[in-house]
C-alpha cells in the first residue's frame, strides 16, 4: 500500500504567520531600541539610522511600521508609561471604537497617570514641532475620526466639526481634572464622570441625553 505524500504548504500561504510574527518582533525591538536611545540622548540627537542599527533591522522600517520618527518617539513614551517596553504598541496606536471609548480612555488614563506623552506635546510650547504635528496627526487618528464616523452613520451633519469640538471638549475635561482646575471634578468617579460628560456633548450614552441632533 503507497503512503500517501504529505504536502507541505508553500508560498505567500505558509509564508504569512512567519511575516506577522516577524512583524511583531521588529516592531517590539524598534520601540525597545527608540526607547533606550531617546532616553539617553533625546529625541533631536537620536537618528533613525542608530534606532535601526540598535535594533537590528533596517532602518527604512520606522516609516513601514510608525510612519515616523517622531511617531516612533510617541510610540515609544505611549509605551513606556503604559508599562510595556517590550510590546508591540497595539494599544498606545489603534483607533478607538467610539466616542464613549474616547471619554472614558481619557478620563481615566488622566486621573491615574496624569496627562500623557501625546496631550504633553500637544499643548507644551517646547515641545518640537515635528512632535506636535505627530501627536496632533495621532488624536485625529484614534479619537476624532472614529467620532466622526459614529456622527456620519447616525445622520448628524457636520461630523467632522462636532468630532473635533466634542474631543476637544473631553481633552479639556481630562486636562482641568488632572490639572486641579476645579475641585468637583478633580474629586468625581471617572465613570460618573464618564457619565456626565456623554449627557453634556449629547450623546445617548449619557444619562437622559436625547442624543444629538441629526441632519434630519
Amino acid at each position: 500500500m503507497t503512503t500517501p505524500t504529505r504536502v507541505t504548504p508553500t508560498g505567500a500561504g505558509a509564508d504569512a504567520p512567519r511575516r506577522v510574527r516577524n512583524a511583531r518582533a521588529t516592531r517590539a525591538s524598534l520601540l525597545v531600541a527608540a526607547q533606550d536611545l531617546f532616553g539617553r540622548k533625546g529625541y533631536e540627537r537620536t537618528t533613525t539610522r542608530e534606532i535601526g542599527e540598535t535594533a537590528g533591522v533596517d532602518p527604512a522600517l520606522i516609516a513601514r511600521y510608525f510612519g515616523s520618527k517622531a511617531d516612533l518617539y510617541l510610540a515609544a513614551v505611549s509605551a513606556e508609561r503604559m508599562g510595556d517596553g517590550r510590546g508591540d504598541g497595539t494599544d498606545v496606536d489603534a483607533p478607538l471604537a467610539d466616542l464613549a471609548q474616547v471619554v472614558d480612555m481619557v478620563l481615566r488614563r488622566t486621573a491615574t497617570r496624569g496627562p500623557g506623552p501625546i496631550l504633553q506635546a500637544l499643548v507644551r510650547d517646547d515641545a518640537s514641532p515635528e512632535i506636535h504635528d505627530a501627536a496632533r496627526a495621532r488624536i485625529v487618528r484614534r479619537m476624532v475620526e472614529p467620532v466622526a464616523a459614529g456622527l456620519e452613520a447616525a445622520g448628524v451633519d457636520q461630523a467632522g466639526l462636532r468630532a473635533q469640538v466634542t474631543v476637544a471638549a473631553v481633552i479639556g475635561v481630562g486636562l482641568g481634572r488632572s490639572l486641579g482646575w476645579f475641585d468637583q471634578l478633580g474629586a468625581a468617579d471617572p465613570g460618573h464622570l464618564t457619565e456626565l460628560v456623554l449627557d453634556a456633548i449629547g450623546h445617548p450614552g449619557g444619562t437622559g441625553s436625547p442624543g444629538l441632533t441629526s441632519s434630519e
